[in-house]
């Protein structure tokens, strides 16, 4: 979402508070289970018949940039190493607005942007840097068509597995999967579940939507971009669309939660806030079996910009790598920037 929305929205959010469990309706739902719909969703993204169609190339200049002062590093790295910091800029007016990403098996990216469209970034396994190589496509709606407004398009996250791309969608607020793996960008939207507007018993706004999406085990995990009572909400997905184990995340005043990732016990949150003051800054926060290891906090001089996205993946030394992306709104203003943060400690 745009930064002056965010803006006067953050005005009126609430204090600190540890994440905790809350209430949530219909306790009696069925958990949404990936391994019970996995074939169903299959079938319905890519129809008999549906023939296979690739991504358009994309050519991707990767340009190297700022990262910051040793003492900042410092100051504000806990547990984490900066690897890299690169911004994206391609001559197709139709790159960016990155608002969602996961890594795919070959270690490169597979983000979503907040007008309907899949982009692929390459990573250069060697190195561990963005390759320039790069794809677009746009996204197909149930129907198999274009979507035919950004409202109707605006993917906030994603989460990958077995070829399946999990898309969690703000405004008509719902969760569709497209089996790239079958059919490529030729995929139709197969509808996982439709989220419930109320969610800790406050109406969810069009824009404030399910802007973190992670697999947890068989399951969903969907985060809200609010802070209300302290926190942001988030929990699993149920099918009727309402939350199991609903809690509300950890972050200081006016941050919300823009982006979720989980793999293998280890799990990240993404943060934003924004002022005209201030200008962004954003935190990540890094979990190991429920316990914070490792946060970093992105301000001047450090690179930072409206960081939306953020996946889990390996460091060609093999250490694990988190990815931040921002969302630069298709605005000259702002930059699409990818950094590569490294765990310094060994899972």
């Amino acid at each position: 979402m745009r930064y002056s929305a965010l803006f006067a929205a953050l005005l009126l959010g609430a204090c600190t508070a540890a994440d905790r469990t809350i209430g949530e309706s219909s306790p009696s739902a069925d958990v949404w289970m990936f391994g019970e719909h996995v074939e169903d969703l299959r079938a319905q993204s890519c129809p008999q018949g549906t023939t296979f169609q690739r991504a358009s190339d994309l050519p991707i200049s990767v340009i190297d940039t700022e990262r910051g002062t040793n003492s900042a590093l410092k100051m504000n790295l806990t547990g984490l190493t900066l690897a890299g910091a690169w911004q994206l800029e391609a001559e197709n007016d139709e790159f960016g607005g990155l608002s969602g990403m996961d890594v795919l098996r070959s270690g490169s990216l597979l983000t979503v942007s907040d007008d309907g469209k899949f982009v692929w970034i390459g990573v250069d396994p060697v190195t561990g840097a963005p390759d320039g190589i790069g794809s677009i496509a746009y996204m197909r709606n149930t129907e198999g068509k274009i979507f035919p407004t950004k409202r109707a398009a605006d993917a906030e996250d994603l989460a990958f597995r077995d070829g399946l791309a999990f898309v969690s969608f703000e405004q008509t607020h719902r969760i569709e999967a497209y089996d790239l793996e079958t059919c490529g960008t030729a995929a139709h939207a197969a509808r996982v579940v439709t989220l419930d507007k109320v969610v800790a018993g406050d109406v969810l706004r069009n824009n404030r939507g399910p802007e973190g999406l992670a697999l947890v085990g068989e399951t969903l995990e969907v985060g809200f971009e609010a802070n209300a009572s302290g926190g942001s909400p988030y929990g699993t997905a149920r099918i009727d669309g309402t939350l199991e184990n609903l809690q509300r995340t950890r972050q200081p005043l006016l941050y919300m939660l823009t982006g979720l990732d989980h793999e293998d016990g280890l799990s990240t949150k993404v943060f934003r806030a924004y002022d005209p003051a201030r200008g962004a800054r954003a935190i990540l926060q890094v979990y190991a079996n429920g316990e914070q290891i490792a946060e970093a906090r992105l301000k001047p001089p450090l690179p930072v910009d409206n960081f939306e996205a953020v996946a889990l993946g390996t460091a060609p030394d093999g250490a694990r790598r988190i990815w931040l992306l921002s969302d630069d709104n298709f605005s000259s203003d702002q930059r699409t920037l990818l950094l590569a943060l490294d765990l310094d400690v060994a899972l």
